[in-house]
């Protein structure tokens, strides 16, 4: 067992080498290091609020950059593996091109791009005003009869003409009014069967009506109709009228093949038919037929 006084001296020696390490330390801190050794050097970890520099994407190479140690004034090479700045890397080439041995988009190796039929003409129609003019001439026989076995044919050849105005009602349809005449120049005479001979003058059957015309497309064939209000007249050599009828009904109907001049105007031929039976003027007792073929060149707009 220890005593007191023991105790109080134990105390105090650990208070005394309490007080030599102390200063020790103190000395140790104030004494410069020897010559020769330099001291080492600490870089401070970053604190809470300071931000580490963002590490570069994946696959982009690192670099000086312009302003820094490394990066080659204008003029000089590049270090490996970089290029100048806003370049591209070997093998792509800049927008707009393609890399060396790749065609531009298109299509494989045997493989052509499809092709297009241009659009088929359209088929041209009538449509619109229709104007039809004929020239032509051929055969015309008008024929009187009293009633009583007596009977007067005039006939010969004369000229034909004719012209129609009208408008389209449908495609390649159209309606129209027209006035025509065929006529016999210095035509035969036959009386009771008896041939009279050869008279001067003219005998001309002519009417004004209205018909309908329809072309038959692509071939542009038409057949047109008229019905009409016709009369006939015969004079003599010095122009006085020899005979004379009414007013009287008839027919005019034509058949003709055209061929396209322009984009609306067609040229070709016709056959015309005209019949017609009237009542003489100053005998109603006589009634008067008429008959007529013609070959026509014909223009027509429509």
């Amino acid at each position: 067992m220890i005593g007191p006084q023991r105790t109080r001296t134990l105390a105090a020696t650990l208070a005394l080498v309490s007080l030599s390490g102390l200063s020790l330390a103190a000395r140790a801190q104030d004494t410069p290091p020897p010559a020769g050794n330099p001291a080492p050097s600490v870089t401070p970890a970053p604190g809470p609020g300071d931000v580490a520099p963002a590490a570069p994407p994946p696959g982009q190479p690192t670099g000086p950059t312009p302003g820094q140690p490394g990066y080659p004034p204008p003029g000089q090479s590049y270090p490996p593996g970089y290029g100048p700045p806003g370049g591209y890397a070997p093998g792509y080439p800049p927008p707009g091109g393609y890399a060396p041995g790749y065609p531009p988009p298109g299509y494989p190796p045997g493989y052509a791009p499809p092709r297009y039929a241009p659009p088929a003409p359209m088929e041209p129609i009538h449509s619109g005003v229709y104007l039809h003019l004929h020239l032509g001439g051929g055969f015309t026989s008008i024929s009187g009869s009293d009633g009583n076995g007596g009977t007067l044919k005039i006939s010969g050849g004369g000229p034909s003409f004719a012209v129609a105005v009208g408008g389209a009602v449908a495609p390649n349809l159209a309606i129209f009014g027209n006035l025509f005449f065929t006529s016999a120049s210095q035509p035969n005479l036959t009386d009771g069967g008896v041939n009279l001979g050869q008279a001067g003058g003219d005998a001309l059957v002519g009417g004004f009506g209205a018909g309908v015309v329809y072309y038959f497309m692509p071939v542009n064939i038409y057949l047109s109709g008229a019905i009409a209000a016709v009369d006939f007249q015969a004079d003599d050599s010095n122009g006085k009228t020899t005979y004379q009828s009414d007013t009287g009904v008839g027919f005019e109907g034509m058949i003709g093949k055209e061929f396209w001049v322009s984009e609306h105007w067609g040229l070709g031929a016709a056959l015309e038919f005209v019949g017609a039976s009237m009542k003489d003027k100053d005998n109603s007792s006589i009634t008067w037929s008429a008959g007529a073929f013609n070959v026509l060149f014909s223009a027509t707009c429509f």
